[in-house]
């Protein structure tokens, strides 16, 4: 059994996968396990859908095609814009990536086709997608659904799966209703690709950086 200090330590986003499918019964074990996440005063705010075969491969398809049209994105559950320190780390994740996978700066046209795998969840054989009710008003509730996300891409290592939080499969939340029927009155809030990483594929060597601890933390009463 992997020790969860190691799972914790070893967790990266998987952007490469292999084809081969993942049993639903893997799957129903990490949510089972997952569901055990905490949540203020156990309110649960959290909905899966789970989407493989034929149904991912519809979703995928035609994100793409929204995405290529130049259709505006309408999440239901907007990405926020970044600035200052915290957009220079997500400038220098892209520019580690694109290193990586042998994309110039100057093309457009591969960097316009890394952008596409995004949309199609990396082309994971099947991805977990994290919904809430709408009625459900303020902040607290995202803390919850952080929890159960990170549980998922704990537990999911100990089946030898990967995982790749990302907000661009459920960028077309009208695709999404198309191929899964979830209802208007829930939020489609963020997508989990999972299937067993291609250790061959150049972006799955990345190893993100940390911020020193003494940058993020003050001390008192010690």
């Amino acid at each position: 059994m992997l020790d969860i200090l190691e799972a914790v330590r070893s967790r990266k986003s998987i952007r490469g996968y292999k084809p081969d499918l993942v049993p639903r019964e893997v799957l129903e074990g990490i949510l089972n396990l997952a569901a055990r996440s905490p949540s203020a005063m156990n309110t649960q705010p959290w909905e899966f859908t789970v989407v493989s075969g034929g149904v991912i491969d519809s979703i995928r398809k035609e994100n793409t095609q929204a995405l290529l049209s130049g259709e505006a994105p309408g999440p239901d559950f907007p990405v926020e814009s970044y600035s200052g320190a915290y957009k220079q780390r997500q400038v220098d994740l892209a520019v580690e990536i694109f290193r990586l996978m042998g994309i110039a700066r100057e093309d457009g046209v591969k960097r316009m086709e890394w952008m596409q795998r995004g949309f199609r969840f990396f082309d994971a054989p099947a991805a977990i997608l994290i919904s809430a009710d709408r009625s459900i008003e303020g902040s607290l509730w995202l803390f919850d659904l952080g929890a159960v996300t990170q549980t998922i891409c704990l537990a999911a290592l100990e089946c030898g799966l990967g995982t790749c939080i990302e907000a661009q499969g459920v960028t077309f939340p009208r695709v999404i209703r198309k191929h899964t029927g979830i209802p208007e009155s829930k939020k489609i809030i963020m997508s989990i690709a999972i299937g067993y990483p291609d250790w061959e594929f150049p972006a799955n060597r990345l190893e993100s950086g940390r911020e020193p601890l003494e940058n993020i933390t003050s001390w008192h009463g010690f």
